[in-house]
């Protein structure tokens, strides 16, 4: 009977998603430019709680806790950095995108660093590298997303994983499969209200059911006297390190992740999206900072956990009504689902339209929007697929996506804000040289010292400025 409860509980919500995604695409338009972008119709609210939503990702709920959970309140470190880097990226990089595409008329982000470049062999070759780290990287950071929703199924109605992930998939391509961006910002709105109203929701109970503040934190240093001192395993000097790295992670984090880079493209215009920051900021820092220091507390509650990633459902199980289990359950699935198919529709147009424009524009003549459609539900079966071989855990796999994608796209995308001086030549190594470094200093494993975004965005583009110095003979744009 209470797994009826939470069940029934869990699906309004579930139909309620479907009906704002189902309502968004009765007002799409059926042309490249609404799936893509929603013809650049988002204000600031929009644009911010959508982002907000899509940057949180399932790591917030899972990740995020489990990492609060194992390290204490050192933790908190990892997102003043993360937000020390974000806040640079929005004060000077944010509106000039959405000014750029807009220029440039791009529709994918492989586009607007492909359109630096004039020269259309040059042009192809910029747009297709993006395209191809897009979806490995994105894709890998998708699959996160299903096992982490498989991983919370599990945890509340002990689900097998692998069919968990597939209950996943078929919810959230049920929706953006056929609106495109639309339907996956609308329903990433109301995902939003959600996952504040159940993240601060379980902080307020967990930290009564822990005593007073004084309370909780002696009970923790009880525990482990590490997990009170904010600067926990840390020298000066490694600290330092630590909050560079993952500072420039959040910079790069802003100027590389497609399915957060697309949400910027589609505002309205520039002005929309400098005002949407603050919203975006608040939103993103308020649930994240909320569910670490749940993920603290749970330290005490619940002191013997197997997998800390489970911390969220197994806490709400052992303490809710299974009403409100069924709401924490939304809460869950809103920040998982707003990240995963906002990743699925961007791998998905690189898949169909960048990697290949010859292909593209013959199959859109032939088969118009139902193209995009079923290259969007190829890459989801293709992405739930992937979840079988995760071995590691949530937040790792999504710091290497992350940290990936900084290293590689994150220099192009500074080099093309900024208009630097460049040509195909230099952005494709500058690209390479940025993905390669990333890869080689973390299988180093010097990301423990510093992670890895910061090396490779700075070797990428010190071997930018000495390929067009060195280079005699300018090659073509």
């Amino acid at each position: 009977m209470e797994s009826l409860i939470t069940f029934i509980s869990f699906g309004f919500f579930l139909i309620m998603f479907l009906w704002v995604g189902a309502l968004a695409a009765k007002f799409s338009e059926n042309t490249d430019s609404d799936y893509l972008l929603a013809n650049r119709a988002f204000g600031k609210y929009f644009i911010a709680l959508s982002a907000g939503a899509t940057a949180n990702s399932g790591y917030v709920m899972t990740g995020i806790v489990g990492f609060g959970y194992s390290k204490g309140i050192s933790a908190l470190l990892f997102l003043l950095a993360f937000f020390l880097g974000e806040l640079i990226f929005w004060n000077f990089f944010a509106d000039k995108i959405n000014k750029i595409s807009l220029e440039q008329g791009s529709q994918t982000v492989p586009e607007l660093v492909g359109a630096t470049v004039q020269k259309p062999q040059g042009k192809k070759l910029v747009t297709s590298i993006v395209a191809l780290i897009s979806i490995v990287f994105v894709g890998v950071y998708t699959a996160a997303q299903f096992y982490a929703s498989a991983k919370i199924l599990n945890a509340f109605f002990g689900i097998n994983l692998k069919i968990g992930a597939v209950i996943s998939a078929v919810l959230i391509l049920a929706y953006c499969v056929k609106g495109g961006l639309r339907a996956s910002v609308w329903t990433d709105v109301v995902q939003a209200i959600v996952v504040i109203f159940v993240s601060f929701g379980v902080l307020i109970v967990s930290t009564i059911a822990a005593g007073s503040i004084p309370e909780i934190a002696t009970k923790l240093y009880s525990i482990d006297p590490e997990l009170t001192n904010i600067f926990s395993g840390f020298t000066w000097w490694t600290l330092i390190a630590y909050m560079s790295g993952f500072a420039f992670a959040g910079m790069g984090f802003g100027l590389s992740q497609p399915q957060y880079l697309v949400r910027l493209m589609a505002g309205r215009n520039p002005n929309e999206v400098r005002q949407a920051k603050w919203i975006y900021l608040f939103f993103g820092y308020s649930t994240s900072i909320v569910m670490l220091l749940f993920g603290v507390i749970c330290r005490i509650l619940i002191p013997e956990i197997n997998d800390p990633e489970q911390a969220l459902p197994l806490y709400a199980v052992q303490n809710f009504h299974p009403f409100f289990i069924g709401v924490v359950l939304a809460g869950v699935f809103s920040i998982i689902a707003s990240t995963a198919d906002s990743q699925i529709l961007v791998c998905s147009s690189a898949l169909a339209k960048d990697i290949s424009p010859a292909l593209y524009r013959r199959m859109s003549a032939k088969y118009g929007l139902k193209y995009h459609q079923f290259m969007t539900l190829l890459f989801g079966i293709i992405a739930v697929s992937a979840t079988n071989f995760i071995t590691s855990t949530i937040f790792s796999l999504i710091i290497f996506s992350t940290a990936g994608l900084a290293g590689s796209i994150s220099p192009a995308m500074f080099i093309t804000i900024l208009k630097i001086r460049t040509n195909y030549v230099a952005l494709s190594g500058t690209i390479l040289v940025g993905l390669v470094s990333s890869i080689i200093w973390r299988f180093l494993e010097y990301n423990q010292l510093i992670n890895e975004a910061l090396p490779a965005f700075l070797i990428a583009l010190l071997f930018h400025e000495i390929f067009m110095r060195i280079r005699k003979e300018e090659i073509s744009v």
